[in-house]
């Protein structure tokens, strides 16, 4: 099953060419890396692909409503700043929004994945505590857990490793794996 289809996209700032012509297809399980110096491009692609900033061409992901955008896609930018003092299981949290009606509550099918999700990440012990009161590469993985927590087929991560010491590192990619082994 495709995850993401982009057909002849091209972004521009001003008038100058930042991607052109790009052609892309994401199948279940693929894991896929891009690989570039800084300023080459790679998150202005990830955030046109998710339909995040203008582009000409096709995404079948930006194509979405936003919520079925949610539903499809969980997206990990580059910024991990938290700065609101709420709970590390609160931020968690956020990633079911996109499956909940509007002033839903939290469903046990919802809980069920944060709880999955906290474990996966090692942050049993974080739960409670203010997510700013925590330091960067924790944070980072609160925001893993987050995406991860989503559910959504397609996970796009911004440099997800950046400031995770080398455990937390191999941690995180071993769950990105699992995601892949699962379909994702």
């Amino acid at each position: 099953m495709t995850l993401l289809s982009l057909k002849n996209l091209s972004v521009y700032r001003g008038r100058k060419t930042v991607l052109s012509d790009i052609n892309l297809t994401l199948r279940e399980g693929e894991v896929v890396g891009l690989v570039g110096p800084n300023g080459a491009g790679k998150t202005t692609l990830m955030r046109a692909a998710l339909g995040l900033i203008p582009a000409d061409g096709q995404s079948s992901i930006a194509a979405l409503a936003p919520r079925m955008r949610g539903r499809a896609a969980a997206w990990m930018p580059q910024s991990r700043e938290i700065a609101w003092p709420v709970t590390v299981e609160t931020i968690i949290r956020l990633g079911r929004t996109p499956h909940l009606r509007g002033g839903q509550k939290i469903q046990a099918e919802d809980q069920a994945a944060v709880d999955r999700a906290i474990a996966q990440m090692g942050l049993d012990t974080f739960r409670n505590r203010p997510a700013t009161q925590l330091s960067g590469g924790e944070q980072a993985r609160v925001l893993i857990a987050r995406s991860l927590a989503q559910e959504a087929p397609l996970l796009i991560a911004d440099e997800p490793t950046a400031g995770l010491d080398p455990a937390h590192q191999i941690a995180a990619m071993e769950s990105f794996s699992k995601a892949a082994g699962q379909g994702r």
